[in-house]
């Protein structure tokens, strides 16, 4: 299947239950950009109420009920959309934009992996992003309690800190301080009532594999109070990468690793090779491609980045040191 290049955006709302989903999602409809907008929202057991909190709007809803989208219901995900294509066409209409609304229970991995998995999704669909909203006052407890909590912002491209009224300043800190241990790349917004400016969240395409690593520098030596089993593992070196050693220790995480690893993106500077390679995994999906040309005077450097659950970080800078020549066996932990 050829590759289309006017794909249509697809946004991911998530977070824990009573978050404010709901009340971003009805932010973004009176948006005059929101114009045939299709909005799917997946709700846990046998009888939808969020659909019903959602304001009267033109656009198409769609409820998911009985299961979470993370599991069994994932095959109805792809036949809605699916369905919504065709409708579209008949009605002489263009499909502008979906936005899917998890329930506050769901991981959001499958549903991520929906976009990279399936050929006719990846054709007609790209992810815009994943934006992920958590209560001030109960999150710290909520990531404490519940693992489904943290792997919903270890996913995260956006957090929305909502109700940012309900907490002190230094609480504010502390949480954002938390979060970004988990997920240095995500950008943090502090909000009341889930009011973000827009165009900070639609359009930006931040999943797509050309936006560059933004890493806070001030992120990656902190120290943490919290012992959270979700974190994020940074790897950096100038030096140039064997494409055939990287290929097998890859090869070896995706298979062997792949469960833990939630998110993975970076620049590679690699041997025989005059571009940038791009490359972006979730759990054991993976992609690579060749970028652009390194600019002339750019820093050539490799640079990437690991967010997963209990990952071992010795484990990866061995397999890193395997790829830029230092050791001959990337099994040997500490070698």
């Amino acid at each position: 299947m050829s590759n289309r290049t006017n794909k249509i955006p697809v946004t991911i709302l998530t977070g824990f239950l009573g978050a404010g989903k709901t009340t971003l999602l009805n932010r973004i409809l009176r948006d005059v950009r929101s114009s045939n907008t299709a909005v799917i929202i997946n709700e846990f057991g046998e009888t939808g109420i969020d659909g019903k909190f959602v304001e009267e709007t033109k656009e198409e809803i769609v409820e998911i009920n009985n299961g979470c989208i993370c599991c069994n219901v994932r095959g109805d995900l792809i036949r809605i959309l699916k369905d919504m294509l065709v409708r579209a066409h008949k009605d002489g209409t263009e499909l502008q934009r979906v936005i899917i609304e998890t329930t506050g229970l769901a991981n959001p991995a499958p549903v991520i992996q929906t976009f990279l998995m399936d050929d006719v999704m990846r054709y007609w669909f790209e992810l815009d992003g994943v934006c992920t909203v958590v209560d001030a006052l109960h999150t710290d407890r909520q990531l404490n309690a519940h693992a489904v909590a943290r792997e919903q912002i270890a996913f995260a491209d956006k957090i929305i800190i909502n109700k940012q009224d309900l907490v002190s300043e230094e609480e504010l800190k502390l949480l954002s301080t938390r979060m970004q241990g988990m997920n240095p790349e995500a950008e943090v917004f502090f909000t009341q009532n889930s009011s973000v400016p827009l165009f900070k969240l639609l359009d930006v395409f931040s999943f797509s594999l050309d936006q560059k690593l933004s890493v806070r520098p001030d992120m990656l030596d902190h120290h943490h109070h919290h012992h959270d089993d979700i974190q994020a593992i940074v790897l950096k070196d100038k030096r140039q990468i064997d494409p055939k050693r990287l290929d097998m220790w890859f090869s070896y995480l995706v298979q062997v690793k792949g469960e833990s690893l939630f998110r993975y993106k970076g620049i590679l500077h690699v041997k025989g090779q005059s571009r940038r390679v791009l490359f972006q995994g979730v759990h054991m999906l993976f992609a690579s491609t060749t970028d652009r040309e390194w600019k002339q005077g750019e820093e050539k450097q490799n640079e990437l980045v690991f967010i997963g659950r209990e990952l071992d970080e010795e484990e990866l800078r061995t397999g890193f040191a395997y790829c830029l020549g230092d050791i001959d066996d990337f099994l040997t932990k500490g070698a």
